[in-house]
């Protein structure tokens, strides 16, 4: 690792920021030491005098890492230059406190929309040519991560490079059942994960970003979603695969990131509908590096419990989802809360309708969010049990192949949602 001095000849304290290359940004509380060694360590390395390979165009980098402060102060002592390898690589990085509202988070890896706002503004302040988002784990501070989410924007291939994750057959269920299907039928982008929290930006993409981020706040919105952002302002989105796998910290409650999540996706649906009604079908996003070896699982998942709360769900929502579900639909959820664990399949059609008229529902408040949001759970896992069986003996190749087909039954069935978006009360339970 890089040796540090940070010494009075090697220390320049400043109160606000000056120019930099690339900016890389933390937007959620992170160990504030490990930050400045991992960040010190892959800068330098990612400097041309220290990597035969590396960018060309790093050569003398100047380099700002930025990081939350905690209710608004930033940390002491944290704000200062340091010049590495004086014998010739010219690096610089200067750390930069962000002073944003920290209120408590739920989802520790998913930053606020004011916290972006903090770092857009902040690149746009620097001059920056690019931005590196990276989740506070650090898992994607390395030289090769970051060289995989800022070549594209440096080199203007596109404004926004969003991350292709290796992930397992029975990992990230939820982003592959509606928080990635989802936009992808109503923008048409294929973005694979449309909600990282690793991505690079644009100097272009940049101001574009600012004002909106204090209008959306406004409007009490509250997750960034990066890809919705950019397909609505015309940017070019591309992807990479990033070799990066970021574990869920334990406690987390699914009801409270359903609802943290999904709620975000739906209050975006109404902000952006009048564009989203336009668009037909998909395109695919140009993606960068080849596709990593998909992990190996060779465990099974118990969906027993899955089964049970949504039988559970069943008996106890009846109600609840019937103020939001067409009476055909509940048939099909009474049918479903009948089967055993061999024969128990949701069908792709069912599941996207489900999630359609819980989006409307959202829109038109017909019961509380909260309560609605957390009636969505127990179906969720109906859902996961029902693709856990039907994958679990699938190789992981046709297991993507699956998840494929249901993004192309969210396209399918968007004239459902047309229809019930335009004319609600054509359905009144």
């Amino acid at each position: 690792m890089a040796n540090l001095e940070l010494g009075e000849d090697t220390k320049e304290r400043t109160e606000t920021p000056v120019t930099a290359d690339l900016l890389i940004a933390i937007v959620t509380p992170v160990n504030v030491e490990e930050l400045r060694a991992t960040a010190a360590e892959t800068i330098l390395r990612m400097s041309p005098q220290n990597v035969a390979e590396a960018d060309p165009s790093l050569s003398g980098l100047r380099a700002a890492v930025a990081f939350p402060g905690i209710d608004g102060e930033a940390p002491e002592s944290s704000n200062s230059t340091v010049h590495l390898d004086p014998a010739g690589s010219g690096v610089e990085i200067r750390f930069v406190p962000l002073a944003i509202s920290n209120s408590p988070s739920t989802i520790p890896w998913l930053g606020s929309w004011t916290a972006y706002q903090a770092v857009f503004s902040l690149g746009r302040e620097m001059g920056v040519s690019a931005c590196a988002v990276v989740a506070s784990d650090l898992a994607a501070l390395r030289p090769d991560a970051l060289q995989s989410l800022l070549a594209p924007v440096r080199e203007s291939r596109c404004d926004l490079c969003m991350p292709i994750y290796p992930i397992g057959k029975f990992e990230g269920l939820l982003n592959s059942s509606i928080l990635a299907p989802l936009p992808r039928a109503l923008y048409g982008k294929r973005v694979s994960f449309p909600l990282a929290p690793d991505f690079g930006i644009s100097s272009r993409l940049l101001p574009t970003l600012e004002q909106p981020a204090r209008q959306i706040v406004s409007q009490g919105k509250t997750l960034f979603w990066p890809a919705t952002e950019a397909a609505v302002r015309g940017h070019g989105i591309c992807q990479t695969h990033l070799n990066v796998r970021h574990v869920p910290g334990d406690g987390l409650d699914l009801s409270t990131v359903i609802a943290q999540t999904v709620g975000s996706l739906f209050a975006e649906m109404e902000g952006h509908a009048a564009l989203w009604q336009r668009v037909r079908g998909s395109q695919p996003v140009e993606a960068t590096g080849l596709p990593l070896p998909l992990a190996v699982e060779d465990s099974t998942v118990d969906v027993r419990p899955m089964l049970e709360t949504f039988a559970l769900g069943f008996r106890n929502l009846q109600e609840m989802w019937a103020l939001v579900l067409p009476p055909v639909t509940l048939l099909e959820l009474k049918r479903l809360s009948r089967m055993g664990a061999d024969q128990f399949r949701m069908p792709d059609q069912l599941w996207v309708r489900i999630v359609y008229d819980f989006a409307l529902a959202y829109r038109l408040r017909t019961l509380s969010r909260t309560h609605l949001l957390g009636a969505l759970t127990p179906l969720y896992l109906g859902w996961a049990a029902s693709h856990v069986l039907e994958v679990s003996k699938m190789r992981a190749r046709e297991a993507e192949q699956r998840v494929e087909r249901l993004a192309r039954a969210y396209e399918d069935e968007k004239p459902y949602l047309l229809s019930r978006w335009r004319w609600p009360d054509r359905f009144n339970p």
